[in-house]
C-alpha cells in the first residue's frame, strides 16, 4: 500500500507539473500575441497623416524594402475591404481615435459618391486623409502620360458584394464601440442597397456585384462563397443590434446559398458558383471560403475539423496556406485567417507556427508582407476581360494581411465582434497612445 500510495502521489504530481507547464505555455503565447498586436497597430498608426479627428484611407500596399515604386493603379489606392480590417484591428488595440477616422471615412464614401446615392461601397478609395470636393469622395487613379489621359481601374470604381459587406461589418463594429447612430445607419444601408441590387431572382443567394465605371457598370452574375458568407454575418450583426428590421429573413438567402456550396463527400466548401446558376465552379479552391464560414456561421463551427483535413492537404504549405491550391507558397493574410480560425475552433497549438511565420513576416515599416515570395498566384482574374489568374499578391507591406493578423493575435472574430462572441475576445493589451 505504501508504495502504491507513492506511486499515485507520483503520478498527481506530474500531471499536476504538466497542467502548470501547459498553463505557462499558453502565458507565453498570448504574451507574444499581445506583443505582436501592439507592434502591427502601431505600425498601422504610423501610416495615417493629417488632422487627428480626419477621416482617413489606408494605402492597401506600401513601396517594398528597396523603396521600389508601386505600380500606378496602387499608388493612391485605399481598398474598402482593407480598411475595413484596418479600422477593426485599431478598435481591436483600443486606438479608438485612429479607428474611428477610418469609420467616418467609409460614411463620408457612402454619403458623397461622384455619382451614386443608393447606398453603395466602391471597391476602392484615394488614399490619405479625406478632403471631399464638390466631386464628392474622390477615386483612386493616375495620370497616363503614353494615352495622355486619367486612368481608373474598373474593379477598383466597381462594387463587389463581398466588399460592400464588409464596409457594413466594420461600420457595425464602430457602432457597437462607439454607439454612435451614424454607423448603425450607415451599415443599414450599405446592406439594404445589397439585397435590393444582388439578389439572384432565380435561386438563392447574392451575385457578385459590379464591376466597370458608372453610370452602366456591368453585372457579375456569378456567386462567391465568401461574398454570401460576409452578407450572412453583416446580416446576422443587424439582427441583433436592430430588432425592428427583417435581417435575419435577408440573411437566409446567403446561408441556404452556403449550405448548397457544401460538398460532404469532400469536407469543404466550393469557391462558388458559375455565372447564373447555383452549378458549383469546381474548378478552383479558395482559402477563405473555407476558413470564414467555420467563424461566421454558428452550425458551421462541427465541421471545423474537416475542413481544415481538407484545407491542410490542398491549401498547406511550409509555414502557413497557400491561396489557392497550387500551393505555390505562403499567402499571409490567408496565414493569418487561419491562426485565428484554428484559435476560434479549440486548436491554438496548432495557430502557434502560422505566428511564428507572420511574425517572421513583418516588414521594417511595422505591416506584415502579402506573401513570403516575390509574387504569389491565386487563379482568380481581376476583371471579366482581364487575362485569366491574372489577379497576384506581390511581397509588399499589406494593410489587409496586417489587419488579419491583429484580429488572430487578439482572438477578435470580425464577423460577430465583441458582444456577439463567446467567449469574448481577450481585452486590448495595447497601452493607450
Amino acid at each position: 500500500m505504501h508504495n502504491i500510495r507513492h506511486a499515485v502521489l507520483a503520478l498527481i504530481g506530474g500531471a499536476m507539473l504538466a497542467v502548470a507547464s501547459t498553463g505557462d505555455v499558453a502565458q507565453a503565447a498570448d504574451g507574444s500575441h499581445n506583443e505582436l498586436a501592439c507592434k502591427l497597430c502601431d505600425g498601422l498608426a504610423a501610416k495615417m497623416s493629417g488632422e487627428v479627428e480626419q477621416p482617413f484611407v489606408f494605402r492597401s500596399f506600401e513601396p517594398s524594402n528597396g523603396g521600389s515604386a508601386l505600380h500606378p493603379a496602387l499608388e493612391n489606392t485605399g481598398f474598402t475591404y482593407d480598411n475595413a480590417l484596418a479600422m477593426m484591428a485599431l478598435y481591436g488595440c483600443q486606438r479608438k481615435a485612429e479607428a474611428k477616422r477610418v469609420a467616418d471615412a467609409l460614411v463620408v464614401a457612402l454619403e458623397t459618391d461622384r455619382h451614386y446615392h443608393d447606398g453603395r461601397l466602391r471597391n476602392a478609395y484615394r488614399s490619405g486623409p479625406v478632403i471631399p470636393g464638390k466631386e464628392g469622395m474622390l477615386l483612386p487613379g493616375y495620370w497616363n502620360t503614353a494615352s495622355n489621359s486619367w486612368i481608373e481601374d474598373g474593379y477598383q470604381v466597381g462594387t463587389a458584394t463581398g466588399s460592400t459587406a464588409w464596409g457594413a461589418l466594420a461600420l457595425l463594429m464602430a457602432y457597437e464601440e462607439t454607439d454612435q447612430q451614424a454607423y448603425l445607419d450607415a451599415a443599414q444601408k450599405i446592406m439594404d442597397w445589397i439585397h435590393r441590387s444582388t439578389t439572384d431572382p432565380k435561386n438563392v443567394g447574392y451575385f457578385g456585384g459590379f464591376f466597370g465605371h458608372e453610370p452602366t457598370p456591368d453585372r457579375m452574375t456569378w456567386k462567391s462563397t465568401e461574398h454570401n458568407l460576409d452578407v450572412y454575418a453583416a446580416d446576422s450583426w443587424l439582427a441583433r443590434v436592430d430588432a425592428g428590421g427583417d435581417w435575419s429573413h435577408d440573411g437566409e438567402s446567403a446561408l441556404d446559398f452556403l449550405k448548397v456550396m457544401w460538398n460532404d463527400g469532400e469536407g469543404r466548401f466550393y469557391i462558388g458558383s458559375a455565372e447564373n446558376s447555383n452549378a458549383p465552379n469546381v474548378a478552383m479552391s479558395g482559402l477563405d471560403a473555407q476558413l470564414w464560414p467555420l467563424i461566421a456561421v454558428p452550425d458551421f463551427k462541427s465541421k471545423a475539423d474537416r475542413v481544415m483535413e481538407w484545407t491542410d492537404l490542398n491549401h498547406g504549405v511550409e509555414g502557413g496556406y497557400d491561396f489557392n491550391s497550387d500551393r505555390d507558397g505562403v499567402w499571409l493574410e490567408g496565414t493569418a485567417q487561419a491562426a485565428l480560425v484554428l484559435r476560434l475552433t479549440g486548436h491554438p497549438d496548432k495557430a502557434e507556427p502560422l505566428f511564428t511565420t507572420i511574425a517572421a513576416q513583418m516588414a521594417p515599416g511595422g505591416l506584415v508582407y502579402a506573401t513570403e515570395n516575390e509574387q504569389l498566384t491565386t487563379g482568380l482574374q481581376v476583371g471579366p476581360n482581364s487575362a485569366p489568374g491574372d489577379f497576384k499578391y506581390y511581397r509588399l507591406p499589406h494593410i489587409g494581411a496586417t489587419g488579419w493578423a491583429v484580429l488572430a493575435a487578439l482572438d477578435l472574430n470580425p464577423f460577430v465582434g465583441r458582444a456577439g462572441q463567446t467567449p469574448s475576445s481577450k481585452d486590448s493589451p495595447c497601452p493607450p497612445k
